[in-house]
């Protein structure tokens, strides 16, 4: 994974954390979201909300002269605050394989038959599984590491392997996922939704079979 992505990830898992928190995150923000004492300075992201004002920016652990002219900005200021993401060195943590086209077509046909079976949050959990495996096979090298939902969202709506409605759509599914993954057994799966979900996946291993897939960008081009 590239030092980019790896950023890019460290600072998704911070916004979705301050998002559920009730923050409002602008990623790249301008005037007149940027306090005036920053100047042109251009922050990774601003946070507002709960009567908190917050500037993020992704470091490595070393920083940079101009990390520490900015941080010095924040010295005197009261209603802002600066938050600094630190990166770890990207030889550590580990890797995930990409995996065969076979693999995920029978997972596929698992969370269908679980479907089957009403076992629908089990199907739901795999077909969240399979959708970080799809996203890691049609995009090399981008998610080499685990990732967040948002994060393979994000990117493949970016890439245009997801239509804008279809990414939002995602969004609020990956809601319902965070909650189970974390132990809320009270979170309940429409069959309607893990039908739609699973519509997902064939769609990108229909694409992922052909050698110069037509993505949703090329199709309005």
């Amino acid at each position: 994974m590239s030092n980019t992505a790896i950023e890019e990830q460290v600072l998704q898992r911070e916004i979705e954390r301050l998002e559920s928190e009730g923050y409002d995150v602008f990623v790249q923000p301008r005037a007149p979201l940027v306090p005036e004492f920053l100047g042109d300075y251009t922050p990774d992201a601003v946070a507002t909300g709960n009567g908190k004002k917050i500037v993020l920016e992704v470091a490595r652990p070393l920083g940079s002269e101009k990390l520490k002219e900015i941080a010095a900005r924040f010295a005197k200021q009261r209603e802002w605050e600066l938050k600094v993401l630190l990166v770890a060195p990207t030889s550590s943590g580990k890797t995930v394989p990409v995996q065969s086209r076979q693999a995920i077509d029978g997972a596929i046909e698992e969370i269908e038959r679980l479907q089957q079976m009403n076992a629908l949050r089990a199907a739901f959990l795999l077909a969240w599984a399979t959708f970080e495996a799809e996203g890691r096979a049609s995009i090399a090298g981008r998610f080499d590491r685990p990732q967040t939902p948002g994060r393979l969202v994000q990117v493949l709506s970016q890439e245009g392997l997801l239509a804008p409605a279809e990414a939002d759509r995602m969004r609020t599914l990956s809601e319902q996922r965070n909650q189970l993954v974390h132990g809320d057994l009270g979170t309940e799966v429409r069959s309607e939704d893990l039908l739609w979900l699973v519509s997902i996946l064939r769609k990108m291993a229909a694409a992922g079979q052909i050698s110069a897939p037509l993505r949703f960008n090329d199709a309005l081009a």
